[in-house]
């Protein structure tokens, strides 16, 4: 009797295991966001990047199949509507995909503000997420948000980082232009560069300009021309 048990476990088992050596594992990237130029944390800044580095994963690591897949409802229309919308969103994708799958699911996302409820979601559902943008120092408590994987440090001051650049590429003249008409990351950008320690060691030039203008190209050289005498990085 016990050979007849070891024979019907046998055949129940050995093609799950056959399977098991044949079938290519695979990893599937879901990347939530919306399609905007004017918009830093977009995907329309973010998709190029996102396929050279699948590519780059499928060279480096061929025995794995390598796929993704861009999360743009009409509901993901900016930054704010993003955060809004992100979690009914994400979970009708998560629960509507088809099941029995042998995938690995990863979220990388640009990320505006709603990387938290994106977490949120990853943690019930046990899936790393990587952000390139949106960070806190919250959002790397282990406790909170045990599946957010932090790509960069967090620092209260990320000025010190920025001098930290500049002086490891040795500028010590750098020009700040400012389009006017740019989104409110831009300008936010601009005013992080502008509070750079003066201990830095680094001359920054500041110089604004309205790309929807008329004559931007009146106003743009004159600027460039300051910027040849001043300085080799812009």
């Amino acid at each position: 009797m016990g050979h007849v048990f070891r024979f019907l476990h046998f055949c129940i088992y050995l093609p799950l295991v056959v399977r098991a050596a044949f079938v290519q594992p695979r990893v599937h990237v879901i990347s939530p966001g919306f399609f905007s130029w004017s918009d830093t944390p977009s995907l329309s800044h973010f998709e190029p990047a996102l396929e050279t580095g699948l590519d780059a994963v499928r060279q480096k690591y061929p025995h794995i199949n390598w796929t993704g897949e861009l999360l743009y409802p009409a509901s993901f229309s900016d930054c704010f509507s993003l955060r809004d919308n992100i979690q009914p969103e994400l979970a009708k994708w998560y629960y509507t995909r088809p099941y029995g799958e042998d995938v690995l699911t990863v979220i990388i996302a640009p990320g505006c503000w709603e990387s938290r409820f994106i977490s949120q979601l990853a943690t019930g559902w046990d899936i790393l997420l990587f952000t390139s943008k949106d960070y806190t120092e919250n959002i790397a408590d282990r406790v909170i948000f045990p599946s957010f994987v932090t790509t960069s440090p967090f620092t209260p001051a990320p000025q010190i980082i920025q001098c930290a650049l500049f002086k490891k590429l040795n500028w010590t003249k750098t020009f700040l232009l400012y389009d006017t008409s740019s989104s409110s990351y831009e300008f936010y950008s601009l005013w992080l560069l502008s509070r750079m320690p003066a201990l830095c060691g680094v001359l920054l030039t500041r110089h604004e300009f309205t790309s929807t203008s008329v004559n931007v190209s009146q106003q743009l050289q004159p600027i460039l021309r300051d910027w040849t005498l001043r300085s080799r990085g812009m």
